[in-house]
């Protein structure tokens, strides 16, 4: 039977109107991270790059937009360059490399 590889699971809590990263853990996934919002969240989480805005700025910086329960998976080697917003409120994600 072959090894099980080695993966990162997390979840990032009280993510509000500044961008956070969704985490600081520098392990990198082989193919991408993938993101679901929590199904309790009240608002949209907005996901992109440190300078993500809550889709209330320009097309150039507003970030992907996730509803609670909703999912993506981006094709980013290092999660900790993957940022998350909101525009009011608070939410959570979960993550886990791929």
């Amino acid at each position: 039977m072959a090894a099980v590889p080695e993966f990162l699971t997390g979840s990032k809590t009280g993510i509000g109107t500044s961008a956070v990263s969704i985490t600081t853990n520098e392990t990198n996934a082989r193919r991408g991270v993938q993101i679901v919002a929590d199904s309790s969240n009240t608002v949209t989480v907005y996901i992109g790059p440190a300078t993500v805005t809550a889709g209330t700025s320009s097309a150039s910086t507003d970030g992907y937009p996730l509803a609670a329960g909703e999912s993506i998976v981006v094709p980013v080697i290092e999660p900790s360059k993957i940022y998350a917003v909101t525009a009011s409120s608070t939410a959570i994600i979960s993550f886990m490399l791929v």
